[in-house]
């Protein structure tokens, strides 16, 4: 009797598992980016937030995903919650407006990204990415999430003081060593929606990603809630903007910061 008991148990469990999984609807994550992890020169910390947080949402359905940002009505006060005024000139950072198509039947992915006051549209097969698996778990926006890793190639901005001359310069030397400094990709993903999709161009786990931990807690992006309606007519995949491939884009935007080396402003160094 008890050994019926429990199969019949089981199969409910099954069939209240199977009815909670979602398979369309819209995750909205913010990203949170420690501003101080980029800047090295003391005097400009002081005029900048620690942190950045943005808004994104991810439109998804069984075919297709959408990941992009949640446009800003208005420019935040960089010191609305960093204890108020601060001497001297501030610095606002705006995030670049990105939209990421990805095609789940043809595992291609549209990549609209505004930069430089330019559209470029990335259009590229999905890349393979290598997933450690774990069974540790944790909740995020009522979900439970399993854990897995990865390593991806280094890729931060570091902003630094005036040179030589008092004058700060832009320096955007892309620097390849022969061995590539990697860091630890740390993502969180529920098999309550079992659709393989995530923040920007994260896929590949058995269920949608909530949570992406990039460099120990340097961008951590976080569902913070999940709903089963969404704009189904906006689950398009972007058309406008420079075409090329993910490496076309590399070389565009390696060019693009020689240039802006010559020109002069703010010190920047991407290691990649």
């Amino acid at each position: 009797m008890k050994k019926i008991i429990l199969a019949v148990a089981f199969i409910f469990a099954s069939i209240n598992f199977a009815m909670a999984q979602m398979k369309e609807g819209k995750i909205v994550y913010e990203r949170k980016i420690n501003m101080y992890r980029m800047i090295t020169d003391p005097e400009m910390r002081t005029r900048v937030p620690e942190f950045r947080t943005s808004q994104f949402e991810l439109l998804f359905n069984d075919q297709a995903s959408l990941f992009r940002t949640v446009p800003e009505d208005e420019a935040p006060d960089p010191f609305a919650n960093n204890g108020g005024e601060r001497g001297g000139p501030r610095f606002m950072f705006r995030m670049p407006e990105t939209a990421t198509y990805t095609d789940l039947a043809s595992q291609i992915q549209y990549e609209s990204r505004g930069m430089f006051e330019k559209t470029f549209l990335i259009i590229d097969s999905l890349k393979s990415i290598k997933w450690k698996m774990s069974e540790e778990t944790k909740t995020i926006a009522k979900y439970l999430c399993k854990k897995a890793t990865t390593s991806v190639p280094l890729q931060t901005m570091r902003i630094g003081g005036p040179r030589p001359g008092g004058r700060n310069n832009l320096d955007t030397t892309l620097n390849t060593p022969v061995l590539p400094k990697e860091q630890e990709v740390v993502v969180w993903y529920t098999e309550q929606i079992p659709a393989s999709i995530g923040p920007d161009t994260f896929t590949g786990l058995p269920g949608a990603i909530l949570e992406v931990n990039m460099d120990n807690d340097a961008n951590v992006t976080t569902a913070i809630e999940v709903s089963a309606k969404y704009p189904k007519k906006e689950l398009v995949q972007p058309t406008k903007g420079d075409k090329m491939n993910r490496t076309q884009f590399q070389e565009t935007m390696k060019k693009i910061m020689d240039d802006m080396q010559k020109g002069g402003g703010m010190r920047i160094r991407i290691n990649q």
